[in-house]
């Protein structure tokens, strides 16, 4: 996609930089937001959309900037040895160095070592490359301590699950790409990508055979977000299919009291986690049932059948089966029962969306095809899947975006 800054000249962009700071500012300003630091006890930003799209419009322009101020053979210089910075935050994360430096005061180097199981010298030099990337400060020589990013890490669990996940298993896996792909130039999924070639199984498979994989890596997939759909006005019992943990039912449950959910998954350890986060309040209103969405489904007389980050898990022909298999649920349902498909949407060819926006969509849909062998997908190749599936698939809405994901309203056209 073309960039709006693409034939912009360091003054051009250097003068859209002070600009939309200037709107950065004020926008925190009036939501009495302050302003952001490197400070541990630092505020969270906002999320909403129009904020999303400053920092979106900012971030282009400076990344622009310092493409340009750089010129390629720094940047490729850069981008290269970029890497190596994963060693650091991998033994930073399996020797617990987010837990171990306390929440307020510092840890002198010696102590942090100890208490990781690591010599001084390699723990001292893990911890100086994580500060260059504003990761840890160090309060004194010798001494260290959080700051803003490394806090994030040590307090929120889901977010720590989602780093430490993503290095332990996810790019090890990214490594294996080229030759996995060599290996099979024309096959796709979840046996046919680099995940299958560096670990020898399929990444499901994978995680049944490591329980204590499985729960850190349903914590990172813990992270939602509420969606434009009017679930008010649904009365009954909404299906989430594949649903993990029941994580997403569970927030929702509190959110619209009114509302049951059953939560359906192939993945016994998922069940029974999800099981261990019920409260009192949702208890008697969520059920969890073991079920394979490649089979028909066996829940009639739903109010809604929710499939949430499934689809981009799996090849074409494998999605196409899933949907088959939900269309006995929705015929044994009233009509106008939707089929929610809460994913990622990918933009259409030719669209002008913002570089930065893009690119994190493109992030992950490279994280797609290493570990499963799939994709995320334009709305184009949801409705070309759906009507393969059955040709009475009907996209009624699209949902505008929050954030990362899309809700796409399926009906099946029963006349």
């Amino acid at each position: 996609m073309s960039s709006a800054t693409e034939n912009a000249s360091i003054l051009h962009l250097a003068a859209g930089i002070l600009e939309d700071t200037k709107e950065f500012i004020k926008y925190l300003e009036s939501s009495n937001v302050a302003l952001p630091t490197f400070s541990p006890t630092a505020e969270a930003l906002p999320t909403k959309p129009e904020f999303q799209q400053l920092q979106t419009r900012l971030k282009t322009q400076l990344e622009d900037l310092q493409l340009l101020v750089d010129g390629p053979s720094r940047f490729y210089r850069y981008f290269l040895v970029s890497g190596y910075e994963i060693a650091a935050f991998q033994i930073a994360l399996d020797f617990d160095f987010f837990t171990l430096v306390p929440t307020e005061g510092d840890i002198p180097l010696e102590d942090l070592a100890n208490k990781a199981g690591l010599d001084q010298d390699r723990t001292n030099r893990v911890i100086r490359m994580l500060i260059t990337q504003r990761v840890f400060q160090e309060t004194k020589p010798g001494f260290f301590a959080h700051n803003s990013f490394s806090i994030a890490l040590q307090r929120d669990d889901e977010m720590r699950s989602m780093v430490h996940y993503s290095f332990d298993e996810m790019l090890k896996a990214c490594a294996q790409s080229s030759d996995a792909i060599k290996a099979t130039p024309f096959e796709a999924d979840s046996v046919h990508c680099p995940f299958y070639a560096r670990f020898g199984v399929p990444i499901f498979d994978y995680y049944k055979k490591r329980p204590e994989h499985s729960g850190r890596f349903a914590k990172a997939m813990a992270g939602w977000r509420k969606h434009s759909y009017p679930w008010e006005d649904l009365k009954g019992t909404v299906v989430d299919i594949g649903g993990g943990s029941g994580h997403v039912s569970i927030e929702l449950a509190r959110f619209f009291p009114h509302l049951k959910f059953a939560v359906q998954d192939g993945d016994a350890s998922m069940l029974a986690q999800g099981q261990r986060l019920l409260s009192d309040n949702v208890r008697d209103r969520i059920s969890f049932t073991r079920a394979n969405f490649f089979e028909p489904q066996p829940y009639m007389g739903a109010s809604a059948y929710l499939i949430r980050q499934c689809t981009h898990n799996w090849a074409d022909h494998d999605v196409v089966t899933i949907l088959k298999s939900i269309v006995p649920g929705l015929e044994g349902s009233a009509p106008g029962t939707p089929l929610l498909i809460n994913d990622m949407i990918m933009p259409e060819p030719g669209s002008k969306v913002p570089r930065i926006w893009e690119r994190e969509r493109r992030q992950a849909d490279m994280v797609m095809l290493v570990c499963y062998g799939a994709k995320q997908r334009t709305v184009s190749e949801f409705n070309t899947l759906l009507k393969e599936a059955d040709p009475r698939y009907v996209i009624r809405k699209v949902h505008a975006e929050q954030g990362a994901l899309g809700l796409l309203e399926v009906y099946l056209d029963r006349k």
